[in-house]
């Protein structure tokens, strides 16, 4: 039924598979990549009578759907988010922080740093749903997925700092930092950037001039 008369461009069907698949234009379980497919939540390998059925499609980009491939949960804290019943939007558990690692020459022009974005669930959880958080994090290698987005933002970012800097110093960094987080934070609050600019704006290093140091590499 899902190969041979959904999944197919010519099948009556595809308007189905289409419109799960439009549901969203980012991939609902990383959160950066592009819809470009339909994911069963639960495979039809294993659960064959579930194939078509709306609740186990879900639109993904092609990197979490081949990360995920046929993952079937050994126990409740092993289940994947499910992005139609699973609203973990309410309260935070994405965060990062910013590290640096000075030479030991002390040569103050070069310093290596590093952005670790990590899972943080609420006190007020239910530790099963802390669990799956991490779990999930985890099976789609998000901390890797964000960081590999860093780069090219703290390039970006650091020279339009300068400005900042140069009108107010380390503070009017900071703040202009915490309210570009606070706009990240919609349409959900739980995403990189959101973490990245908090975790930014909580150096001291990186407010008080490090900005240039990283975006010249």
């Amino acid at each position: 039924m899902y190969n041979r008369r959904m999944r197919g461009l010519e099948h009556p069907g595809r308007p189905i598979y289409e419109r799960i698949k439009n549901l969203q234009p980012k991939c609902p379980l990383c959160g950066i990549g592009r819809v470009r497919q339909v994911d069963h939540h639960l495979p039809k390998s294993r659960y064959p009578y579930l194939a078509v059925a709306p609740v186990n499609l879900v639109p993904v980009c092609g990197d979490c759907n081949f990360v995920k491939l046929d993952q079937i949960p050994a126990s409740k804290e092993e289940q994947t988010l499910h992005p139609y019943f699973d609203n973990v939007e309410d309260e935070r558990w994405l965060r990062a922080e910013f590290l640096i690692h000075k030479p030991d020459n002390g040569d103050a022009g070069t310093v290596d740093w590093q952005v670790r974005f990590f899972v943080d669930p609420p006190d007020v959880w239910d530790p099963q749903l802390g669990a799956r958080i991490i779990h999930h994090f985890n099976v789609f290698h998000l901390a890797e997925v964000y960081e590999a987005q860093v780069a090219d933002e703290l390039d970006t970012l650091g020279f339009m700092l300068e400005t900042v800097f140069d009108g107010g110093g380390c503070e009017d960094v900071r703040a202009h930092l915490l309210d570009v987080a606070h706009q990240r934070t919609r349409p959900r609050q739980n995403n990189w950037m959101t973490a990245l600019y908090e975790a930014l704006a909580a150096s001291d290093w990186y407010c008080s001039g490090g900005f240039t140091l990283v975006a010249a590499g």
